[in-house]
């Protein structure tokens, strides 16, 4: 009885290998008669899209492009999202194109605020950025700062509203968050307003200051989102920008210094989709 239940044991283990032998056989013929456009798609989009790196500007940090992210991903895209330091131009730079350096393949940088200085440096001199997007966005020229872009347009009343955390002017500093909503976001909701004011991250007033360094924005195709109501960046300083730099340029004539990248997100979404596209190889 016992070599017989051993028996009948070992037979059911044999013809079960043999049917798992039997399904990976079909499995790999199937794969192996499928047409290689089908084969394509079945491997995702990724696959020939770039890289979407979305860099954040002062007062602010990487959860900030949150709803960017989330369409861009349900879209087919792969994003990085790095954290700046604030502290200084150079420094932001290196962070931006350390993690350019560990992406493989091509990408597109994408720039708010303080952010399109940090891209429009990061991305001088590479081959693999093949396009920049800015929203509310400085874009300098070498040698110029985000001071000396403001003479001429209305001044933020930003400045007015700083909490240092040390020595006024000598130490990174917020906006006063009870001052926060009503300048940086005033189009949002107030549960999304608090959301970005509690995000926020200090950052060094000497930036403002700094010249920037060579920019990529005059051999690279660019994109920009105008914000109409913006009391950041004057809206006229930010069209001035844009048809300096040749960009193809929208405007959300609502929007505040953040209502481009969460209110009007999916049109945002459609204008880095639309740059990731326009500069795709064949």
């Amino acid at each position: 009885m016992s070599t017989n239940f051993g028996s009948q044991r070992v037979d059911g283990a044999t013809r079960r290998h043999v049917a798992t032998l039997a399904m990976v056989f079909v499995a790999v013929l199937v794969v192996c008669l499928m047409p290689a456009s089908a084969l394509a798609e079945n491997s995702g989009a990724n696959g020939s899209q770039p890289m979407i790196v979305l860099v954040h500007g002062a007062w602010a940090g990487p959860s900030g492009w949150d709803q960017v992210v989330e369409r861009l991903h349900k879209d087919g895209y792969v994003t990085s999202t790095p954290t700046l330091n604030l502290l200084s131009i150079a420094g932001d730079v290196s962070i931006v194109r350390a993690a350019l350096d560990a992406i493989p393949g091509p990408k597109i940088l994408v720039g708010h605020s303080y952010g399109g200085i940090v891209v429009s440096n990061a991305a001088f001199g590479r081959s693999d950025v093949l396009g920049l997007v800015y929203t509310a966005a400085f874009v300098p020229d070498e040698g110029e700062s985000i001071a000396s872009l403001g003479v001429g347009f209305q001044p933020t009343d930003v400045i007015n509203h700083l909490v240092f955390t040390g020595a006024p002017f000598a130490s990174p500093a917020f906006i006063d968050p009870a001052f926060f909503p009503q300048l940086f976001c005033q189009d949002l909701s107030a549960k999304r307003a608090a959301i970005l004011n509690a995000a926020q991250r200090p950052v060094n007033i000497a930036v403002l200051f700094t010249p920037s360094g060579p920019v990529a924005w005059h051999s690279l195709p660019s994109w920009y989102a105008v914000s109409g109501k913006d009391l950041v960046i004057d809206p006229a300083e930010q069209r001035f920008m844009a048809q300096r730099a040749g960009s193809t340029v929208i405007e959300f004539p609502a929007a505040s210094h953040a209502g481009g990248f969460t209110h009007y997100a999916s049109r945002f979404v459609k204008l880095i989709e639309q740059a990731a596209e326009e500069t795709a190889g064949p």
